[in-house]
């Protein structure tokens, strides 16, 4: 079928080419000896050549269509990550299978047309023989063949695997993405041997020098044990944390321990459950983590309505930490940037005047954490205007008020001897109101009025799109570190609690212009990858500059890449680096300023595929019977060949396609208009006119 992009033009282009046609041969005298049946031959001719250019000068287009035959396709899947070579016959995994699935495949190559991957944290052609694989990711290789094989015959998958993944989502939630049913071969051993473990470690990434940061994680024990076994973090071989734990089968007991930063720089710190005798698997029982330790001032900002001597021992209690810098200054009078501080204190703000509104506005927008104390001079109805989270209902009135300690608070922890200062200290003058708070909310005290303890917020924590805000409705804090040192003669317990907040508040807001995040630990085989973020003098994200890395490894060679901007930060990914110790230097040029940041990370031996030893034939049960195929074990492997053939659909599948070509390449018109001028030249020639 011929297609034209203006039919119409059709008409004009027949109308050119029949007048010209009549012109050169109706009224021509030397034609008129000829007879009348060869001049309209000799119009015939000139009027076809004429059409035929004209239509090509219009570029038209040649409809075709063709016709192809699919055998339905198979995709054989294997798992070539180094767990298989857990199982106790890993040797039948390198010899006997590998020739028993290139005789089942070749019998399968006859009716299907068969497509061989093997696969780990990557898909790759073929079989493999090495088993090398540092991770495995079923879920990816499933999506890999969904997209090469997106509407094509796909009749089956067939997946030869131990089940174990320790990468990418659960492979069950693909399966179905497949629409295609999926015969598992159930590799490896499901025997059980008794086991314990370290899962799940949550950490912050960075820490500040001196002060304590968190670290959670799981022990898993899979068997009952009467005997206690010991848990033990260590630096450098010093033992920091030392515990006996009695652990249940299947149960997860949930750690959070604190530790010191005690040295600034990269910090690794190992976590291990001591094995019980006989235990086979002792790979898993011990974790690293690396956290970065700055020794980075935290600036923090007092601004007060009025002066007050509150603001005096909030100034007094932050300064002895050795890691804040404070400011304090009075609200209707700042006139500086807000940006640099990592904390902002506003103490009875918004006020009764309601001055400095524009500060005010500019202080709510920030990403800068805050801690309002109420007051008497405290507006509360503009206070409930300026955020969302939480309301008060007061007439004005004020009131003595207690704290009362939540034990479920969560937070951060305070000493006993804290704990019990709190609790025996003079009241707080609080607004006599009704406390409104959204959940979730941290709240760490509670009112008490006259000995009665009410549900009444009094300090309570809050994150609101990712900015850290406290409320302490009360105001008199002067008197607790007065009372303080009238019965211990220090004022440790009111730093305590005081650089408590501080420290939570201000945890992981890096106030750096250049800004590094990248893993410190990763695992040989893992894709490094570094995020960095360039801020000006206003701390406002740039996005325009140059930014490079150097990679300086063991043996100090250096290897230099560029950052590439994607979005709000410029990344950089490297792959392919052996086990060892890396220093990275970051510099980043704009208008004639440059920022530097130096890094180091570790590359170590990978773990992943010796964290759990038993086959899961549970999940590759589950993926079959999901996807309407079947788990094939090792007594039928002989047979599978026979076995997927008989359960899957062995009809072709037609596939007829349409596409478009330029009819000025089809060589049969140029043969037909070659031949219309060829003979209209030899019938002129003989007729003498040519």
């Amino acid at each position: 079928m011929i297609l034209f992009e203006h039919p119409f033009l059709i008409v004009l282009a027949v109308i050119f080419s029949l007048l010209l046609a009549l012109f050169i041969y109706r009224k021509e005298v030397r034609f008129s000896a000829a007879s009348k049946s060869l001049r309209t031959l000799l119009f015939a001719l000139r009027f076809i050549s004429l059409l035929i250019l004209a239509l090509l000068a219009l570029k038209p287009k040649w409809l075709q269509e063709s016709k192809q035959v699919e055998k339905p396709i198979l995709v054989f899947l294997q798992d070539a990550s180094a767990s298989l070579l857990n199982a106790p016959d890993s040797s039948y995994y390198t010899k006997e299978l590998l020739e028993t699935i290139r005789a089942n495949n070749q019998k399968l190559s006859e009716d299907f047309e068969l497509y061989t991957y093997h696969f780990d944290r990557e898909i790759k052609e073929g079989i493999n023989k090495e088993f090398t694989g540092k991770s495995t990711d079923i879920s990816k290789a499933f999506q890999n063949i969904e997209d090469r094989f997106y509407n094509r015959n796909l009749a089956g998958v067939i997946l030869a695997s131990d089940g174990n993944y320790n990468r990418g989502l659960n492979p069950y939630y693909k399966a179905s993405d497949l629409n295609a049913p999926i015969f598992t071969l159930a590799l490896g051993d499901t025997t059980q041997e008794k086991d314990l473990r370290i899962t799940s470690i949550r950490h912050n990434e960075i820490a500040y020098f001196e002060n304590e940061f968190p670290v959670q994680f799981d022990v898993f024990s899979n068997f009952n044990s009467a005997e206690k076994h010991q848990l033990v973090i260590s630096k450098k071989g010093k033992v920091l944390h030392e515990e006996w734990l009695k652990l249940k089968s299947n149960t997860p007991i949930t750690k959070r321990i604190y530790l010191q930063a005690d040295k600034e720089g990269i910090q690794y710190y190992k976590l291990n459950i001591r094995s019980f005798e006989g235990e086979k698997n002792t790979v898993n029982n011990e974790q690293q983590i690396a956290i970065d330790v700055l020794k980075n001032h935290q600036k923090i900002l007092i601004l007060t309505s009025a002066p007050h001597p509150d603001v005096s021992a909030l100034k007094s209690a932050l300064q002895e930490g050795q890691n804040y810098e404070v400011k304090s200054a009075l609200f209707h009078e700042f006139k500086e940037d807000i940006e640099p501080y990592n904390l902002i204190v506003l103490h009875q703000i918004p006020d009764l005047a309601n001055r400095n509104k524009e500060l005010l506005n500019r202080i709510m927008e920030s990403e800068t954490a805050l801690l309002f104390i109420g007051g008497t001079s405290t507006h509360w109805n503009s206070f409930n205007k300026i955020q969302n989270f939480a309301e008060l209902k007061t007439a004005g009135q004020m009131q003595d008020v207690f704290p009362h300690i939540n034990e479920n608070f969560t937070a951060f922890e305070l000493s006993d001897k804290c704990k019990k200062f709190i609790n025996n200290s003079p009241p707080l003058f609080a607004p006599f109101a009704e406390v409104f708070v959204d959940e979730p909310k941290q709240s760490l005290f509670k009112q008490k009025i006259e000995s009665i303890t009410t549900d009444k917020e009094l300090l309570f924590f809050k994150e609101v799109n990712g900015k850290q805000m406290a409320i302490l409705l009360a105001e008199g804090l002067w008197k607790w570190r007065l009372y303080d040192y009238q019965r211990n003669k220090t004022h440790d317990n009111f730093n305590e609690w005081i650089q408590a907040i501080g420290q939570y508040l201000t945890l992981n807001k890096d106030k750096r212009k250049l800004r590094l995040q990248y893993p410190k630990l990763i695992n040989e085989g893992a894709t490094f990858q570094i995020d960095a973020q360039l801020y000006n003098d206003n701390y406002k994200l740039v996005k325009k500059a140059q930014l490079s890395l150097l990679i300086t490894d063991q043996n100090k060679d250096e290897y230099l890449y560029t950052l590439s901007p994607e979005g709000s930060s410029y990344k950089a990914k490297v792959k392919n680096l052996n086990e060892g110790t890396y220093q990275i230097k970051v510099n980043a040029i704009h208008k004639d300023q440059q920022q530097s940041q130096n890094g180091v990370f570790t590359v170590v031996a990978s773990k992943l595929e010796n964290q759990k030893q038993t086959a899961d034939w549970d999940l590759l049960s589950k993926l079959s019977k999901v996807s309407g195929g079947m788990l094939i074990q090792k007594e039928s492997f002989e047979q599978y060949a026979a076995l997927i053939k008989k359960n899957t659909d062995l009809k072709p599948q037609v596939y007829y396609q349409q596409y478009l070509s330029d009819i000025i390449k089809q060589k049969g018109i140029f043969l037909v208009l070659l031949l219309c001028l060829f003979f209209e030249w030899a019938i002129r020639k003989r007729l003498g006119t040519h």
